[in-house]
């Protein structure tokens, strides 16, 4: 038990000195609280996880297992509170040592500024050379590339010109071949089009004397007065239906 109180001292006086220097106590009571707050989160996170046993073949360890839960919880709040007075013991007789640390890490970086300027230029130099060793065979690769480029291009250049004037005559070429069969399906389309009229003629013609007939006796009924003559007749008919209607409606506004 000593050992694991020690070890935990020694873990906590650690983080002390990793985080704060100067007021190891007040570092000690964050610790404290975070290490509260993780422990209930994690408590409330396994309740949770148990309740999801309810309605299954392992419903009956849900109490027994979140007993054990809670008893781990208090186990390691009571074991923590136990260790808090040793901690803050073990932090403050660090003090000294995380001081003569932190010194000694200072005057490490003094001693060593000088050899890190050594080895930078160091490391310059090499880097020079080995650029001096590869930069002939850098620049013969992109003059033999440059060269290759503007061999390739003036190779080019002929064929380039060859297609250019080979495009408008093979143009009209093709076109030439291209005008029938474009001018045969358009004589075909046109044929179509003539036969398909005449089929629907006779249809259209009907359908506009239809029409025009339907006007006719429409503006005849309505200078003859026989339009209006229907529409009263159909009013009288449907006026029994509309005022049945209209007293079923104020039947039930009454009632309410």
């Amino acid at each position: 038990m000593r050992f694991i109180v020690l070890a935990l001292a020694v873990l906590l006086a650690g983080c002390q000195a990793r985080f704060l220097q100067d007021e190891p106590p007040s570092q000690l009571e964050h610790l404290k609280s975070v290490l509260q707050v993780y422990g209930d989160n994690a408590k409330a996170s396994a309740h949770k996880f148990l309740g999801h046993l309810d309605g299954t073949e392992y419903q009956d360890y849900k109490e027994f297992l979140g007993q054990s839960v809670d008893n781990i919880h208090s186990y390691f709040q009571h074991a923590f509170q136990a260790i808090s007075p040793v901690a803050a013991q073990v932090v403050e007789a660090l003090a000294p040592l995380r001081e003569k640390l932190h010194k000694d890490v200072e005057d490490l970086g003094k001693q060593i500024e000088p050899h890190r300027e050594e080895l930078r230029q160091v490391l310059e130099k090499h880097l020079e050379e080995y650029r001096a060793v590869l930069r002939p065979f850098i620049e013969e690769y992109l003059a033999k590339q440059q060269e290759h480029m503007q061999e390739v291009k003036t190779k080019l250049e002929p064929v380039v010109q060859s297609l250019k004037e080979k495009i408008p005559p093979n143009w009209e070429e093709t076109k030439s071949k291209l005008m029938p069969i474009l001018e045969a399906v358009r004589v075909k389309v046109a044929e179509h089009i003539q036969e398909l009229k005449a089929k629907l003629e006779p249809y259209i013609q009907d359908y506009k004397d239809q029409m025009e007939k339907g006007a006719l006796e429409f503006r005849e009924s309505v200078k003859s007065g026989k339009l209006r003559k229907k529409m009263n007749e159909l009013g009288e008919q449907v006026k029994p239906h509309f005022q049945a209607i209209f007293a079923a409606i104020q039947s039930v506004l009454s009632k309410e």
